[in-house]
């Protein structure tokens, strides 16, 4: 699409903000593979926003702490969520110099690139709706929920895909009786099980406890991340398999099996390990691999069935959730081989899982070009609704015999 403007947000207030500094910086490799112009918006571990050519370069970030006054053709922004504004608001402390000439920066479209709290949630989504700007990716009720393990499963459930069972409380009602919780979950679940804070990503604070002891340590390490924990019975010997789902139109990609650290696929194992060299197309160069270094087997080997299977309830928890853009869908494969489980979903995916697309034979490129015209295309529909009548109810129809 010649002479579209992308801008690119990533980093964030979230315990995903490197993550989301290595996909923001393929997501914007493919980009200008695929034609289009960048506008690369930065936000720190404060929240404060930076926008700028100058930002498009993944090994200033690598120094200790980001400083914008490092880098050139940086400038300190926010986005106004008044509708009449269209570009983006230069914060009263961005300027440089006496004869600092504001430039004017806004984009076409809006692509966040924002793993977990504060840019995946619903939150940044919220603040693009009251803007009035197209963007990439799922809407704000998608976006909440696809954060949320708890109200999936209730969803899931409810739209009759298999899920596992589970038990949550919150930060709250830990600290008020963490015991009684205790006891009702190994009521329900034998050991071990499977603690999870119930709104983050990339596996950060998700655990296995094989007795009370590590249950209660392992949902207060969990609830230093999140003020809700959730625990599901652990599977023995079971198999992950992902797929990802982009649309509407909905397309399923093929499936992988990605390698498990014992009975948990880790953080570290997601982003840490890997042939880093290995990378190909538009994400080649040191620390741009991402989840693309993940050890995995593409295609998953599994029989043609089950495949099947998996896309169909990729594509139905897809729906369920009213989702947009691209996501991955997680499932747990039980011993049998057979019994399959979704686990979760991730609205907005580590690597956009490219490597999928790819192994479908969709381009990093194609994948990034469907989702921006997915997003306008989103856009002008909503354009048709209506938010508000010509009718005003505070103004009496005869002032004369106003009471007010």
């Amino acid at each position: 699409m010649p002479n579209t403007t992308v801008a690119v947000l990533f980093g964030g207030r979230s315990v995903e903000h490197e993550v989301s500094v290595i996909s923001a910086h393929q997501v914007m490799d493919a980009l200008e593979v695929a034609g289009f112009s960048l506008l690369p918006i930065f936000i720190d571990k404060s929240g404060a926003w930076f926008a700028g050519r100058g930002l498009y370069n993944l090994k200033q970030y690598s120094a200790p702490g980001f400083d914008p006054d490092r880098v050139r053709d940086s400038h300190r922004v926010s986005l106004s969520p008044d509708t009449s504004t269209r570009q983006l608001v230069l914060h009263p402390n961005g300027a440089k110099g006496f004869f600092y000439k504001p430039p004017v920066l806004w984009a076409d479209i809006f692509f966040p690139v924002l793993h977990g709290s504060h840019g995946e949630d619903g939150r940044m989504q919220g603040l693009f709706e009251l803007a009035g700007v197209p963007y990439v990716g799922a809407g704000v009720e998608a976006s909440a929920v696809g954060m949320d393990k708890i109200r999936q499963k209730e969803i899931y459930r409810a739209a009759g895909l298999p899920v596992l069972d589970c038990l949550w409380t919150s930060r709250q009602e830990w600290i008020a009786n963490g015991a009684a919780f205790v006891k009702s979950v190994e009521a329900r679940f034998p050991y071990p099980v499977i603690v999870k804070p119930a709104s983050l990503g990339s596996s950060i604070g998700v655990t296995r406890a094989l007795n009370s002891n590590e249950l209660g340590q392992n949902i207060n390490l969990a609830m230093q991340f999140d003020d809700r924990v959730m625990v599901e019975p652990a599977l023995v010997n079971f198999k992950e398999v992902n797929c990802s789902i982009i649309g509407p139109p909905y397309q399923a990609s093929v499936c992988e099996m990605p390698s498990v650290d014992g009975d948990l696929l880790t953080f570290d194992a997601k982003y840490k390990t890997g042939s880093k060299a290995g990378a190909k197309g538009p994400v080649a160069g040191m620390g741009k691999s991402g989840m693309a270094s993940l050890s995995r087997i593409i295609p998953a080997p599994i029989s043609h069935e089950l495949t099947t299977e998996v896309q169909q309830l990729a594509t139905r928890a897809f729906q369920s959730l009213g989702c947009e853009g691209v996501a991955r869908i997680d499932f747990l494969l039980a011993e049998n081989g057979q019994t399959v489980y979704v686990n979760e979903i991730n609205t907005m995916p580590g690597s956009l899982s490219f490597y999928l697309w790819e192994a479908s034979g969709l381009g990093f490129d194609q994948l990034v070009t469907i989702l921006v015209e997915n997003g306008l295309e989103r856009f002008r529909h909503k354009a048709a609704t209506m938010f508000s009548l010509d009718v005003n109810l505070l103004c009496p129809r005869n002032s004369s015999k106003s009471t007010v």
